[in-house]
């Protein structure tokens, strides 16, 4: 299980919601019983934070293009700051969710699980190039995945393809199936898999072979 952390980097984030983040890690870490040992004082923090605000104030009314440098210097100052409390948070919570969030810093997102892949959509049998072939198209679903298909000559006694042939491929294009046996149908189905399992077979397709 991944480790819960903190953000380090808040170079990235809009002037507003660094000022907003800034007061509240000075709210959270004032008279704090565990991160007693910052890298960077509440006091320099605080007079950092003020001057940011202070100078973005000025550069967001108008401000010319040294004024909007200036703050630029100065978030990222504050930023750079936030960043060695972040880290030093890190190393003392050592996973502690509570801890973390008593902070004030902004919490790591959480991974997003992985799912099944999508259904492919886009199958298609067409006349391949050369005598006794069929093209076997369908649309990607995405990096990563394999790709099964299956081809069927023959119906069972409800009409549905019985599937004893299957291939698989990395890629969308450049598939082919071949020998082919003029004037029989052929049917075809595919899907996608990646590490997380497959995914739900397409719907099927079908062509008769010249």
């Amino acid at each position: 299980m991944k480790i819960k952390k903190v953000v380090l980097d808040y170079s990235g984030f809009y002037d507003d919601e660094l000022n907003t983040l800034a007061g509240k890690v000075l709210d959270c870490l004032e008279g704090h019983a565990v991160f007693v040992e910052l890298p960077v004082t509440l006091e320099v923090l605080q007079a950092q934070a003020e001057d940011f605000r202070s100078k973005w104030q000025t550069a967001s009314n108008g401000g010319s293009l040294l004024q909007i440098a200036v703050k630029n210097d100065a978030k990222a100052l504050l930023a750079g700051s936030l960043k060695d409390i972040a880290f030093y948070v890190n190393k003392v919570a050592a996973g502690s969710r509570s801890l973390l969030l008593s902070s004030g810093l902004q919490m790591e997102a959480d991974p997003k699980p992985k799912k099944l892949p999508n259904t492919v959509t886009g199958e298609k049998l067409q006349d391949g190039r050369q005598r006794d072939q069929m093209d076997v198209l369908f649309n990607p679903v995405g990096r990563n995945h394999v790709y099964e298909y299956q081809i069927a000559d023959t119906l069972d006694e409800q009409g549905q393809p019985i599937w004893n042939r299957s291939f698989h491929t990395g890629d969308s294009r450049g598939n082919v199936f071949a020998p082919t046996v003029p004037d029989t149908v052929y049917y075809m189905r595919v899907r996608a898999i990646n590490n997380k399992g497959a995914g739900d077979w397409s719907t099927i397709a079908a062509l008769k072979a010249r």
